[in-house]
């Protein structure tokens, strides 16, 4: 699918300088970029680049001195590519048309206007669909759960009973949503599984990547904001409460029940142990490991965490650990010398006494 600078540039709410009539069928960066495509430039210190670039077009905050193609001037281009992006997605994903005969909906489900629901995918008794909701082929939708207006759940999700999403939405395949907590007590050598009977509650705007999962509650629900974004194969283990707004990339993961304050950012693979309360705004490093509340606004960083600043000081000092070492193992040979030669100096002296 192709458009044209024109186009684009109503698509990104941009102002337009050259021709109109210049077809674009993808979006790369400057230095990748061909005669077919858009590139964007977010500053003044890309605008060298811009000037050399062959791309097709460019979308940027100010006209680039040197470019001879169309230029689409907007306030924040990476934001423009982002909302164009998003919607030349849409065009092109395509959507079940309807509700596929192939697929198996409860007679007591309830499903609202336009919903689009794909073969083999199953909705179960009392599951309660919204305006414009998209369920794709192969998934679940169980029992008396809910899901809010322009949810989209791509093939393979499973979303176990009780479960309530809010609007717009966004499952990516093969996450999961609902299953059990991992709490098992240990009685005569065996371990004993404590029943999970509460639910899951997710926000509106969130958007859970592929091979997720989000634990149900074991007796209170576990609770995902609104505008979460959840990346792919990370974990939210069972009573955890996800702020507005948080992020976690790709394997980041909270143990049971941990708090989570509105805007926090996980880098990938950072992990937060269980019960811990973590403040607004708190950032993890990639790799970090959270052993103790986190006050609000804090910067996080390695295994255990500490203070950013004190970890790059931990970090650097490190990768000067061997050579420390060598210089600890010199000097311990120097004192052992140096107390050999005075025992021998006042075992003399002695014996010339």
């Amino acid at each position: 699918m192709s458009f044209t600078t024109q186009q684009i540039a109503e698509l990104a709410g941009g102002e337009l300088h050259g021709g109109g009539d210049v077809r674009i069928g993808g979006v790369h960066s400057l230095d990748a970029a061909g005669q077919g495509d858009l590139a964007f430039v977010t500053g003044g210190k890309m605008h060298a680049a811009a000037a050399r670039s062959a791309a097709g077009a460019l979308l940027t905050a100010e006209l680039v001195d040197g470019y001879d193609g169309p230029q689409i001037v907007c306030g924040d281009p990476e934001l423009s590519v982002a909302k164009l992006l998003e919607q030349v997605h849409e065009l092109e994903l395509p959507r079940p048309e309807g509700v596929s005969e192939a697929a198996s909906i409860s007679p007591g489900a309830r499903l609202g206007r336009g919903v689009s629901v794909g073969a083999c995918a199953v909705i179960e008794e009392g599951a309660v669909l919204g305006d414009e909701v998209t369920v794709y082929p192969l998934s679940y939708v169980g029992r008396g759960s809910r899901l809010g207006a322009r949810t989209i759940i791509h093939a393979h999700v499973t979303v176990y009973a009780g479960v309530q999403v809010g609007e717009d939405c966004i499952l990516h395949s093969g996450c999961v949503v609902g299953a059990d907590g991992f709490r098992y007590i240990q009685r005569e050598g065996r371990s004993v599984k404590l029943a999970h009977v509460a639910g899951v509650r997710i926000g509106s705007g969130v958007e859970i990547g592929a091979n997720a999962c989000v634990d149900r509650g074991m007796v209170e629900d576990t609770v995902i904001g609104d505008g979460v974004k959840i990346d792919n194969h990370c974990n939210v283990a069972h009573n955890c409460s996800v702020g507005d707004h948080t992020i976690m990339a790709g394997y980041a993961r909270l143990a049971g029940s941990v708090r989570v304050g509105q805007g926090v950012m996980m880098g990938a693979d950072a992990r937060v142990v269980d019960h811990m309360d973590i403040g607004d705004g708190v950032k993890m490093a990639a790799g970090t490991t959270v052993l103790k509340n986190a006050e609000p606004g804090a910067v996080l960083l390695g295994t255990p965490a500490y203070p950013a600043r004190e970890g790059m000081r931990i970090l650097a000092m490190q990768s000067r650990l061997p050579d420390m070492h060598r210089k600890l193992v010199a000097l311990q040979k120097e004192v052992e010398e140096i107390k050999a030669r005075l025992a021998e100096a006042l075992a003399e002296r002695g014996g010339g006494a």
